[in-house]
């Protein structure tokens, strides 16, 4: 019987970060959902990894071993006896190089592994995988483009929990905290400082914006590369005291809260996951018509979609919104309801166990 198979599973997690981001949050959350349920599931993690401990303190139940880089040559012998010991049934990897180990032990011989595909990446890191689950469609039509077979890449949107997002403050706390008052119109932006996320194009969408709108305030929060070079053109552009870049924060809830409008011009997001989060806190979104974001926003109902390095139109979008309050207080509401409906972990582990079952079968 089909339920027998998914109730006797052992699925081992293979993942080999770097840092704490979007791929080691989401495996953390997948395996705090999955506790309890039919399927096993264990984790194996790059020894010495700087994310180990926040793992842990994430609730990871984790065992490291040394199954990190693109040349270690030890990797596919200690992924082995790891699902040995776990008397797994299936690996299944988040990142490249758990995918690329993974795929040369079920070359081997080894159990069968799916991939985790949480990004646009190279195909060659899994070309060895029985299966790929994708963050978005997007991801998916990405992969076939580079020859994989559609039979074997399953796209299932990542989902999200109310308790992801618990506020520790009031609006009115974090807006105090950084000096601004209840009525001055915020647009948040939740990402690294990166070419790729926008940044570019929404400094220059914020000067304009600003020129008509000079008590708006733009809150950046993110660390990256081109934290320098957006501090020197706020400078420039005259801006610098209104287009805040705060830096990493961890209480994301109490931020985005204190926003009005979330953008995230991204200019090719393969999901975005902080659309989602937006959308449990009551936010209207910006973003780009490219990558997964158009599978989550829904055009003039959750949120805005502009076409992707589009100041002027980007600048347009933001205005509508902050001109428009009960308007972008319908779409936050709008929102929640959607991602609510749409993206849930029930629904998410019932297609991801179909997954495991059609591999195993």
């Amino acid at each position: 019987m089909a339920s027998d198979r998914v109730a006797s599973l052992c699925v081992l997690h293979a993942i080999t970060p770097s840092r704490m981001a979007g791929a080691e949050m989401f495996l953390a959350r997948l395996l705090k959902h999955a506790k309890g349920g039919p399927i096993e599931h264990r984790c194996i993690v790059n020894s010495g990894s700087p994310a180990l401990e926040e793992m842990r303190a994430a609730g990871i139940d984790l065992e490291p071993a040394g199954i990190g880089g693109k040349v270690n040559v030890m990797a596919i012998a200690r992924l082995a006896k790891a699902a040995r010991d776990a008397g797994a049934s299936i690996i299944d990897s988040h990142l490249s190089s758990a995918s690329w180990w993974c795929g040369w032990l079920e070359r081997f011989g080894g159990p069968p592994t799916v991939g985790h595909v949480h990004g646009f990446t190279s195909a060659r890191w899994h070309r060895g995988q029985s299966h790929l689950v994708t963050c978005s469609e997007s991801v998916k039509r990405d992969l076939m483009e580079k020859g994989f077979d559609p039979h074997r890449v399953s796209a299932i949107p990542l989902p999200v929990d109310p308790t992801d997002m618990v506020f520790t403050r009031s609006r009115a706390e974090v807006r105090k905290e950084f000096g601004v008052e209840e009525g001055t119109p915020i647009v948040g932006t939740f990402a690294h400082l990166s070419v790729k996320k926008g940044y570019r194009e929404l400094i220059v969408a914020a000067e304009q914006v600003l020129r008509e709108m000079p008590t708006a305030q733009f809150w950046c929060f993110g660390n990256g590369i081109l934290r320098e070079e957006l501090e020197a053109e706020a400078a420039k552009l005259g801006i610098a005291d209104r287009f805040r870049l705060i830096g990493f924060r961890r209480d994301v809830a109490d931020m985005m809260r204190a926003v009005d409008v979330m953008a995230l011009p991204s200019h090719r997001e393969p999901f975005g996951l902080v659309y989602l989060e937006a959308a449990l806190c009551e936010r209207p979104v910006i973003a780009c018509q490219a990558g997964g974001a158009p599978e989550i926003v829904e055009q003039g109902e959750t949120g805005l979609l502009v076409p992707p390095k589009s100041p002027p139109e980007l600048a347009t979008a933001i205005l509508q919104l902050l001109g428009d309050p009960s308007r972008a207080e319908q779409m936050g509401r709008r929102g929640r309801e959607s991602c609510l409906d749409r993206f849930t972990w029930p629904k998410y582990l019932q297609q991801l166990g179909q997954v495991y079952e059609s591999v195993v079968g």
